[in-house]
């Protein structure tokens, strides 16, 4: 990424950098949906019978999916090793001929040459895939990927709502197929025509060894995915999951809607149109909740969400007292007028906004903590996990719904248990997400926090972070306003208290205490932060040994120094303002913070070099950054 400032100003929907991917994936997801739509429909009718039916549309699914258990290896390593928006724009110009070849099946109507441009459009999608997510990070700063994911996956699934619509409504029309005819092509042109304005991103890695081999490509992209960190890999785990979840529901939405809700095929559409809007709303929100930063924090609070409406909407209403006595399905007009009825949209929409809140910050997470010369193959692993995890969908929808003979509202139920385990498993396994959480609890929804200069946090390699002591929970400010973990050092009582030990374990604080008293532990843990540092991580430190009895800045012991001697890495000088005289302070008042709506500074200061400090001079940067402040200065 270049260092060059200027390339990230001004709006970014609206830049020259973003704008041009956004429409190209944009009009590539309508032009999939419209044409996968028609072609479900005609295979539906043309068939003989049911059977047959359902058998070409779960081989049209599948045939779509098959390329990216094949190739996705392959997109991968294109990816990793050739410039990007080359790549983007072949991709692209090969969408036209396999829309010419799409338009000759639909006005045939014949059936297997609808099928293999349904293979061809997966194949295409497979390698687009790891190109405009791992494009992403080359053109936008670092303070911008949760809102450039928001807007592609919000962009995404309005383009699914759009193209279902479309193709559902005008294949079904005396001169449906001519309009699709038209609409696929032009669609195709435009893709590659905005394409053509994406801003070269150079290669990852151009020395990258490419093969043929499906099976050894496939073992590389996944290979790349294990060097990876285990929250990069758990993400990964969570948005496959998503992917499971939301293919049992768009696959079940008009059965639930017709035999649990006794809604028409309008009901349908406007119940598609809910759950998609939502997770188009719900992912846009996420750059607003998390203050244009990857906030990890929210996406507990998705999982969730997606629980509790999934459990809600397993839920059946009593449909019996709304039918009337021919048993017709209910109107949209007549659904809108009931009230358990209406209830159910409104559990969509929440499941909508939950998958929005979860989808995002793993995505964005993926980007920004990947290695950069192995971002593409990652996201190719993902997306054949992705594929995994849909075949299961269909699976476990089979299972349970024709062999178990479940109900619908019965596997909603089952879903909803196993995305709470799920999630238990992943925060269990990358404690990070639910630290975040609280923390985003605490900071976010309790206080109202004001940050200037979390710029200086660098976003990789080791420093350490130093800040005056005002109250217990300083060190959850500190997070909340970091883009990266810091593991503080913290007073070994308190450490181990009781109440308190799960979420100093969790967080990865080092303990420390007194070299008078437990020299071994006090060795222990400069030892543990050296270990830190060597591993590039961040470590926070309060240098003042003991919270501020009167809201002032005490002196700050040469700890730090002995740290920096060992270790010579940056030092980040951060003050924090606020939380004098609240609850978790010295100087106690027991109010509830909601009520008071108390107001917290964060002021990170510019990094010092290791060979400028001393503990003296650092107590006196955070003193002046306590002065600029007060002064209200930016």
């Amino acid at each position: 990424m270049q260092d060059n400032k200027q390339q990230y100003q001004g709006s970014l929907l609206t830049s020259k950098r973003f704008f041009p991917l956004f429409i190209t994936q944009f009009f590539s997801a309508i032009n999939d949906n419209i044409y996968k739509q028609s072609v479900l429909i005609l295979l539906i009718f043309q068939a003989a019978n049911v059977a047959d039916g359902a058998f070409y549309s779960n081989l049209a699914a599948g045939l779509f999916i098959l390329p990216f258990f094949l190739f996705s290896g392959m997109a991968g390593q294109l990816a990793e090793k050739t410039e990007k928006s080359k790549l983007i724009r072949i991709v692209k110009l090969c969408e036209i001929p396999i829309m010419a070849i799409g338009v000759v099946s639909i006005l045939t109507q014949y059936v297997w040459l609808m099928l293999a441009t349904v293979f061809l459009m997966g194949l295409q999608s497979t390698f687009f895939g790891p190109l405009k997510y791992s494009i992403l990070p080359q053109h936008v700063a670092p303070n911008e990927l949760t809102k450039a994911n928001g807007l592609v996956e919000s962009g995404t699934f309005v383009a699914i709502l759009i193209g279902t619509i479309f193709g559902t409504y005008y294949i079904t029309q005396s001169t449906g197929p001519i309009f699709i005819s038209i609409a696929v092509l032009v669609l195709a042109v435009i893709g590659y025509a905005s394409s053509r304005y994406i801003p070269i991103s150079e290669a990852n890695d151009p020395n990258l060894t490419f093969t043929y081999n499906i099976f050894s490509s496939t073992k590389s992209v996944f290979k790349a995915l294990n060097s990876q960190t285990e929250s990069v890999g758990k993400s990964v785990l969570g948005i496959s999951w998503f992917w499971l979840i939301g293919a049992i529901i768009l696959t079940t939405l008009p059965s639930y809607v017709k035999h649990v809700m006794g809604g028409n095929e309008l009901v349908v559409t406007s119940a598609l149109v809910v759950f998609s809007l939502s997770i188009a709303i719900g992912s846009l929100l996420c750059e607003k909740l998390s203050r244009s930063r990857i906030e990890l924090g929210i996406v507990p609070f998705g999982a969730i969400l997606i629980t509790l409406f999934l459990y809600l909407l397993s839920q059946e209403p009593a449909i019996s007292a709304y039918t009337n006595q021919s048993n017709e399905l209910l109107t949209l007009e007549q659904v809108l007028k009931t009230g358990d009825m209406l209830w159910h949209f409104v559990w969509m929409a929440g499941i909508g906004i939950g998958s929005g809140f979860y989808t995002v910050p793993l995505y964005a997470l993926i980007q920004q903590r990947t290695e950069e010369s192995s971002r593409s193959r990652v996201i190719a692993a993902n997306n054949v996990l992705n594929a995994l995890f849909m075949v299961g969908s269909a699976i476990l929808s089979i299972v349970t719904l024709s062999i178990l003979k479940w109900s619908i509202s019965e596997l909603l139920l089952l879903l909803a248990g196993l995305n709470l385990l799920i999630s238990i498993y992943i925060y269990t396994k990358v404690p990070e997400f639910f630290l975040r959480f609280v923390i985003y609890i605490l900071a976010i929804c309790m206080y109202r926090v004001r940050t200037k200069g979390e710029s200086n946090i660098p976003d990789e390699g080791a420093a350490v972070v130093v800040c005056n002591h005002v109250s217990f929970v300083d060190w959850m400010f500190i997070l909340a306003t970091s883009p990266r973990p810091i593991r503080f050092m913290v007073f070994a009582p308190i450490y181990y208290s009781p109440a308190l030990h799960w979420l100093f374990k969790m967080a990865k604080a080092i303990p420390i205490d007194s070299e008078k008293t437990n020299p071994k532990a006090f060795k222990k843990a400069f030892d543990e932060v050296a270990s830190a540092l060597d591993k590039g991580e961040l470590v926070g430190i309060f240098p003042e040994g003991k919270l501020t009895s009167d809201g002032s800045v005490d002196i700050f012991r040469r700890g730090i120094e002995r740290i920096i001697k060992r270790s010579p890495v940056q030092v980040i000088p951060v003050h924090l303002g606020g939380l004098w005289g609240s609850m978790f302070s010295r100087k106690a008042k027991w109010q509830l913070p909601r009520l008071k709506w108390s107001l917290v500074s964060v002021t990170v200061g510019e990094a010092i070099a290791a060979d400028k400090v001393t503990a003296d001079d650092l107590r006196e940067q955070v003193l002046a950054l306590k002065a600029l402040h007060s002064k209200g200065i930016d």
